[in-house]
């Protein structure tokens, strides 16, 4: 075989190897038998109940709707239907959620390689990144969608949009609305077209989201209240007023991200420096979604590593792709070399257990009410669990889907009655001290119970306690004989 007939499958061996990269990273991430924090239990939790977050967690009457309920949806009946369990579930969704942003950017490029370039140059100038990537949340569907749209929409701009563009926009914005439920963070992108002056492109996106944000509302069967509960539940984040230290992470402010901004510049001057920088920067709705991004990021880092970090990432990979086209033909087998140079330290990146961040959760030891030493010290029927740390929510609900108690703090304080809100603050101001319980402890009844992290005991006379797991002490008022 000449040298000309192997070159006309290179093309085929860089697909290959750049899928089998996307493929590999969130399969090599399960195998360490990693469990994501946060969100994905109380999800995979809620696929193994047929309960409803009211009869879950204490909630103020205004929340109505579970702001995703698609991916409930979808995780409960991949569970009824396949017999799934907490491990197939939690492995679904990491998998599942991760490929939404390593495939989604393969499609729209001439060398697909660019995509996996980006992300790893991403990766090297933000470590951090994979815990964005890894936490198996329906917020990386959204992700996926995001980037499909603007390299989607920012091609052709001369051109109106075929029906199938628009059809399969509306899709992509239904589905983002009815799984994942921010959905006039979308605002956010159709500001950048507007602001670059692509009035034709903005105008039909905006037509596209308006159509994607109703049925999405619709699937979840209440709209009014669906789309109603998601802003309900913005804006009591910040209608409290609190330090920003002490809201969950995605609301705390970004720090600007320089490393970021760094290569983002770097990658500009160099194709200024080869005369082959793309034309004016305002006029590109990338830009500007990277630049409302950033900013908005200095109030919520959500702003920022929702939005305008995926549009970095798509700017990085358009600079990529035109500049891997002029390094020589797609048959050539200098082509195949730099795509393994760019998939090996992407794989090695993403899945080495940097800092334990796969196998930490390996040592946590969660509450577990089927303990037989943990008889009476678990909640009754109706019972209240009070605790002012979230984690202790995900964990032990994660631990005990079927438990038939409440948690009064779940997976936003802001969706607290008003009254254990404020208990909460003062808890949180006080640094935890042992005095800032007492208001949750005169409120506490039989069945209820109250949970505190440490190593020793808490000094509250009022409750009988239990070590029920490292460093997790559980307090009960003294049960009469």
């Amino acid at each position: 075989m000449n040298s000309s007939s192997c070159q006309r499958y290179v093309p085929l061996l860089c697909w290959i190897v750049i899928a089998g990269a996307c493929l590999f990273i969130p399969f090599k991430i399960i195998a360490y038998a990693f469990v994501p924090a946060g969100d994905a239990r109380r999800h995979v939790a809620r696929a193994l109940t047929d309960k409803e977050y009211s009869q879950i967690l204490v909630l103020r009457p205004e929340y109505k709707i579970d702001h995703s309920p698609g991916w409930d949806w979808i995780l409960r009946h991949l569970h009824r239907a396949l017999g799934w369990g907490e491990d197939a579930l939690m492995s679904f969704s990491l998998v599942s959620t991760m490929w939404c942003v390593l495939l989604a950017g393969l499609p729209w490029l001439r060398r697909p390689e660019a995509w996996l370039a980006a992300l790893l140059a991403q990766l090297v100038a933000l470590p951090d990144l994979m815990v964005r990537l890894d936490q198996g949340r329906p917020y990386l569907l959204s992700e996926g969608v995001l980037l499909c749209v603007l390299f989607a929409w920012t091609k052709d701009r001369t051109q109106p949009p075929s029906w199938l563009k628009i059809i399969l926009t509306v899709a992509g914005f239904t589905l983002s609305v009815w799984v994942h439920g921010a959905w006039y963070l979308w605002v956010l992108v159709l500001a950048g077209f507007f602001a670059a002056g692509a009035w034709p492109q903005a105008i039909w996106l905006s037509a596209c989201w308006v159509a994607g944000t109703l049925l999405g509302a619709l699937l979840t069967g209440h709209p009014l209240d669906f789309l109603w509960g998601a802003v309900f539940m913005a804006a009591s984040v910040y209608r409290q007023h609190a330090p920003a230290w002490m809201l969950v992470g995605e609301f705390q402010p970004s720090e600007g991200e320089f490393y970021t901004l760094a290569i983002l510049a770097l990658v500009y001057l160099w194709r200024l420096k080869q005369n082959k920088a793309r034309g004016d920067l305002l006029r590109e709705p990338v830009f500007w979604v990277i630049a409302i991004g950033w900013i908005l990021g200095f109030k919520a880092d959500r702003f920022w590593a929702d939005w305008g970090l995926p549009a970095a990432t798509v700017w990085l990979a358009l600079q990529f792709d035109e500049a891997m086209l002029e390094m020589g033909p797609a048959d050539s087998a200098r082509r195949l070399l730099v795509c393994a140079l760019i998939a090996a330290p992407l794989c090695l990146d993403s899945t080495s257990d940097l800092a334990v961040r796969y196998t930490r959760n390996q040592q946590e030891s969660p509450v577990d009410g089927g303990d037989p030493a943990l008889q009476g010290w678990m909640p009754r029927a109706g019972g209240i669990f009070y605790s002012a740390d979230m984690s202790f929510f995900y964990n032990a609900f994660y631990k005990n889907p079927q438990g038939n108690w409440r948690y009064i703090l779940g997976f936003e304080p802001a969706l607290m009655p008003e009254e254990d809100l404020k208990i909460l603050r003062d808890i949180q101001w006080s640094r935890y001290a042992w005095a800032s319980y007492k208001p949750w402890i005169a409120k506490m009844r039989p069945q209820d119970r109250l949970e505190i992290p440490g190593a020793a005991q808490p000094p509250i006379a009022e409750l009988e306690w239990r070590l029920a797991a490292k460093d997790t002490w559980i307090g009960r008022l003294p049960q009469t004989k």
